[in-house]
C-alpha cells in the first residue's frame, strides 16, 4: 500500500526465531515475528497449541533451529530444505520435519520413488500405479543394468541389426524354430554334449561356411571358426541361424 491512514500494530519482535509463549497471547490472538532470517505470524488455537501462519522457511537448517523465544515448531509448517540440490519439502509432523510424498503417487510403492532426471514424468501411469516402483525395489534391473551386460548388447548394435534385418521374424514366423525345440532335437545335444552321438549325420557336420539352403528346422553342425562362429544351425526361410 502506497498509503498509511491507519497504523494497526500486534505483539511483534524484530529478532528472527523468536516465537511467542503459549502464556503470552490469547486464544485467536496474532503475534508477528519479522526477523528477517527467520520471521513468521503465529496464533494460539482453541486447544491452547501455537500455530504458525507462514511463511514456508527456505533454508540450510530448520526453522526455529535456534530459538529466541518459544522452542520447538508448529504441526503442519513447511520448511524447503536447500541443504543439498534435491530441494526437499518437509514439513512437521509433531516430532519431526518429514518428507512430503510426491502430489501424484497414490500408493506407498510410489511415493517414495526418486525422479531425478526428469525422464520420467511426474504424472505418469506407470510411475502412479507403483510399477515402476516395484521392479527398481526387487533390484532385478539394477542386477542387469550392473552386469554390464544389456549395455554391451545395445552397444554392438547387434539386437539392432536383427530386428533390422527382419531374420528374427522370419525365425518366429516359418515355425522352424519351433519344430527344433518340439522334436527334442536341440535338447539332445546340448544334453549329450557330443555332436555325432545325438545322430546328426556326418553329411550335415560342416568345416567352413554354411551354403546352400534346407527344409527349415534341418540342424547343420559348424565346428571351426571360418567365416562364421562354430555350432549348431537351424535352417530357416533361405539362410541358417546359429542356435
Amino acid at each position: 500500500m502506497t498509503t498509511t491512514p491507519v497504523i494497526l500494530l500486534t505483539k511483534r519482535s524484530g529478532n528472527s526465531s523468536d516465537r511467542p509463549a503459549v502464556s503470552t497471547i490469547q486464544a485467536g490472538e496474532a503475534a508477528l515475528c519479522f526477523g528477517a532470517a527467520d520471521p513468521g505470524l503465529y496464533f494460539k488455537d482453541s486447544a491452547g497449541v501455537i500455530r504458525k501462519v507462514g511463511p514456508t522457511q527456505y533454508s540450510a537448517s530448520a526453522p526455529n533451529s535456534t530459538p529466541v523465544g518459544a522452542a520447538g515448531n508448529a504441526v503442519g509448517e513447511l520448511w524447503v530444505d536447500s541443504s543439498t540440490n534435491s530441494y526437499y519439502l518437509r514439513v512437521w509432523n509433531g516430532s519431526a520435519f518429514v518428507k512430503v510424498g510426491a502430489g501424484f503417487a497414490d500408493n506407498a510403492a510410489s511415493a517414495t520413488v526418486t525422479i531425478a532426471s526428469g525422464a520420467i514424468v511426474a504424472n505418469s501411469a506407470i510411475v502412479a500405479s507403483g510399477a515402476l516402483g516395484a521392479v527398481l525395489a526387487s533390484g532385478a534391473l539394477g542386477a542387469v543394468l550392473a552386469s554390464g551386460a544389456l549395455g554391451a548388447i545395445l552397444a554392438s548394435g547387434a539386437l539392432g541389426a536383427v530386428i533390422a534385418s527382419g531374420s528374427l521374424g522370419s525365425i518366429l514366423a516359418s515355425g522352424a524354430l519351433g519344430a527344433v525345440l518340439a522334436s527334442g532335437s536341440l535338447g539332445s545335444v546340448i544334453s549329450s554334449g557330443v555332436v555325432v552321438a545325438t545322430g546328426v549325420p556326418c553329411a550335415d557336420i560342416y568345416s567352413g561356411s554354411l551354403t546352400g539352403t534346407a527344409t527349415s528346422g534341418t540342424l547343420r553342425y559348424k565346428f571351426d571358426n571360418t567365416g562364421s562362429p562354430s555350432g549348431l544351425y537351424v535352417a530357416f526361410a533361405d539362410g541358417w541361424a546359429l542356435v
